[in-house]
């Protein structure tokens, strides 16, 4: 008499548990995950072969488009609030708590101090549409350099200091910063660039 054959049974897996798990791992990362925030102006930095990389805290960016406008950022959100208030002191303008979180929701700026307060005062969305003038830097007005220094002296000394430059940028814009960076002694930065292939 020939053996009874059990009938083939596909195999059941449950995939309860691996769901749980992925979901578990996306709440984590959106909780988790800091945006950057928008930037003031595109810049389409020239390229290099450097692989060396500006780190994400600690760091204040001087950017500098075609035309030649400064726009100055610092990373962490928290220091931004004192750096205001700062050179709010120095240059005698009054600033709210409202301008102050309003201030440290701006990765960058490009606007005279005279004119930052008035520019927090708009909304989010009225911001964006906004054409910023620049931060005066010149040789009878740096206040650029007061926000570099301010930043790098007063506030965060372990600070690191970069510049970002568009490679449409004419020369003496980036040499007027480095000279203005070199009358307060502040001699070490890095330039941010694009990712270019090394030669073989």
């Amino acid at each position: 008499m020939p053996a009874v054959k059990p009938k083939r049974k596909s195999p059941v897996m449950d995939m309860t548990a691996m769901c749980d798990v992925a979901f578990l791992l996306l709440s984590f990362f959106i909780m988790t995950t800091q945006f950057k925030g928008q930037e003031s102006v595109t810049i389409d930095t020239p390229s290099s072969i450097s692989q060396t990389k500006i780190p994400e805290t600690g760091v204040a960016t001087i950017s500098i488009d075609p035309k030649g406008k400064y726009y100055f950022g610092i990373a962490d959100a928290k220091q931004r609030g004192e750096l205001l208030q700062r050179m709010a002191q120095k240059y005698g303008v009054s600033v709210s708590t409202t301008d102050l979180k309003s201030f440290e929701k701006l990765s960058d700026f490009g606007i005279s101090i005279a004119g930052l307060k008035q520019y927090l005062n708009l909304p989010p969305e009225d911001q964006l549409n906004v054409v910023m003038a620049g931060i005066p830097n010149d040789s009878t007005k740096s206040e650029l350099g007061d926000w570099v220094s301010t930043y790098l002296l007063e506030v965060n000394p372990s600070a690191k200091l970069a510049i970002r430059g568009d490679a449409a940028t004419n020369y003496p814009a980036i040499k007027q910063v480095l000279n203005e960076l070199g009358k307060r002694d502040i001699n070490k930065f890095q330039l941010i660039t694009g990712v270019e292939n090394a030669p073989n």
